[in-house]
C-alpha cells in the first residue's frame, strides 16, 4: 500500500475507493437473493450504511437522513470560498503539470468512463425496464440515504468552483459554456435527482427516478469526453467519478433482481458488469498514479505542523482571502517562506486532493527530519 505523502500508510483518498469498492460489492452481494430488508439487515453488519434508518418506520428514516443532509449540505458550504476553489484547482494543475504521465492516466480513465456510460446508454431501455421491474426501490433508498452526505459535499464544491468559472468566463469572449459548468452541472444534477429518490413516496417513482438518474449520467458524461477526469480533478471532484462507478454497480445489482429477465438481458447485464468492474480497476490505477504525483510533488519538501489552530490565506498578508480555518495538528509540507509567512501543501479536508495556501510562520512547527524517514 502506498504511502500518504504526509506519513500516513493510507490517504483519503485510497480510504474513499476502498470503502466504495467494499459498498458495491456488499449491495451486489446483498441484492443477489433473499428478503431484501431482511439480507441487509444482516448481512451488511455495517451501522455506517444503515445509520439513520428506522427499519420499522422506513419513511421516518427517509426523512430523517434528508433533514441531516440538509444540516451537512449547509456546513459543506461554509467551508467553500473562491480562494479555496483556486487554491484546489492551480494545485491540481501544478501537480498534472510536473508530471507528464498523469495526463496520460487521466484520459485512459476517461475513456473508460465513456466507454462504460456509453455502454449503459445503448442499453438504457432494457436497465431501466429490469429497475423497475425489480420492485427493490425501498432498499436503493436506504442506501443512497447513506450517501446523501458525500453528496451534498460533491454539489457544496461544484456551486463554488460553477461560480469562480463563471467570474473567469466573464472575462472572456466567445465561451458560453465551458467543460467546468458542465461538470458542475452534473454533479449538482446527480445530486438532485439521488434527493428525489430517497425521497420518492412510492416504489414506482423511486424506480422512474432511477431511471432518470441513468439517463443523466448518459447524456451528461460523453459531452466532456477526454477531458471527463482531468475537469473533475481540477475541480476538486475526482472523487465524484468513484461514486458514479459505484453507482453504476448499484443500478446493475437492482436490475439483476429481476425474476423475469431473458437470457438476451442477462448477457447484456453480464456485459455491463465486466464494463463497470473495469471501470473501478481503471479508477483504482489512477489513485496510485496520482498519490506517486502527488508524493513527487512534495518529495523534497520539508515536513511540518500547525502548533495551533491557524487560518490559511491565499496570499501572505493578513488581508488575503482565507482559504480555509484549519485546526492544531494539520500535516503541511512547507514549500516556499516569505517574510514572517509559509506558503504550504496540505490534504484539503473537504475534496480529499492537494491544496495550496499562505499561513503566518508562527503558527508553523517543522517536524523532526526522522519522521520522513523511509519506513518511519
Amino acid at each position: 500500500m502506498r504511502r500518504n505523502p504526509f506519513g500516513f500508510t493510507e490517504t483519503a483518498a485510497d480510504r474513499y475507493l476502498r470503502e466504495e469498492r467494499e459498498r458495491t460489492k456488499l449491495f451486489r452481494d446483498v441484492l443477489g437473493g433473499g428478503t431484501v430488508a431482511t439480507a441487509i439487515r444482516e448481512g451488511t453488519q455495517a451501522r455506517n450504511l444503515m445509520r439513520g434508518v428506522d427499519f420499522d418506520r422506513p419513511y421516518r428514516g427517509v426523512l430523517d437522513a434528508l433533514e441531516r443532509d440538509r444540516k451537512e449540505q449547509a456546513s459543506f458550504k461554509a467551508l467553500t470560498s473562491t480562494a479555496w476553489a483556486l487554491s484546489v484547482t492551480e494545485t491540481a494543475r501544478n501537480i498534472a503539470e510536473r508530471n507528464a504521465g498523469l495526463f496520460e492516466e487521466q484520459r485512459r480513465l476517461s475513456g473508460s468512463v465513456l466507454e462504460t456510460v456509453k455502454a449503459f446508454d445503448l442499453n438504457r431501455s432494457t436497465v431501466a425496464s429490469a429497475i423497475a421491474a425489480a420492485s427493490s426501490s425501498d432498499s436503493v433508498r436506504r442506501m443512497i440515504a447513506e450517501a446523501l452526505p458525500r453528496l451534498s459535499a460533491f454539489g457544496a464544491i461544484a456551486e463554488q468552483m460553477r461560480l469562480v468559472d463563471a467570474m473567469t468566463l466573464r472575462a472572456s469572449k466567445g465561451i458560453v459554456h465551458s467543460s467546468t459548468a458542465l461538470a458542475a452541472e452534473m454533479v449538482l444534477e446527480t445530486q438532485r435527482i439521488a434527493e428525489a429518490i430517497v425521497a420518492a413516496p412510492t416504489d414506482e417513482e423511486s424506480a422512474e427516478l432511477q431511471g432518470e438518474l441513468l439517463e443523466l449520467i448518459a447524456s451528461f458524461v460523453p459531452r466532456l469526453e477526454p477531458n471527463t477526469i482531468t475537469e473533475l480533478q481540477n475541480m476538486g471532484l475526482f472523487q465524484w467519478s468513484g461514486w458514479l462507478a459505484g453507482i453504476l454497480g448499484l443500478l446493475l445489482a437492482v436490475a439483476a433482481m429481476n425474476p423475469g429477465m431473458s437470457q438476451q438481458e442477462k448477457a447484456v447485464f453480464g456485459e455491463l458488469n465486466q464494463k463497470v468492474e473495469q471501470l473501478q480497476q481503471e479508477t483504482h490505477r489512477y489513485y496510485e498514479a496520482e498519490g506517486r504525483a502527488e508524493e513527487a510533488y512534495v518529495a523534497d519538501l520539508p515536513r511540518a505542523e500547525l502548533s495551533r489552530d491557524a487560518t490559511l490565506r491565499r496570499k501572505p498578508e493578513r488581508a488575503g482571502a482565507v482559504v480555509m480555518k484549519a485546526s492544531k495538528g494539520m500535516l503541511l509540507a512547507i514549500e516556499k517562506s516569505e517574510g514572517r509567512w509559509r506558503l504550504v501543501v496540505f490534504r484539503d479536508p473537504l475534496s480529499n486532493q492537494l491544496a495550496r495556501a499562505w499561513v503566518y510562520a508562527t503558527a508553523v512547527m517543522p517536524l523532526a527530519p526522522a519522521l520522513d524517514a523511509k519506513g518511519s
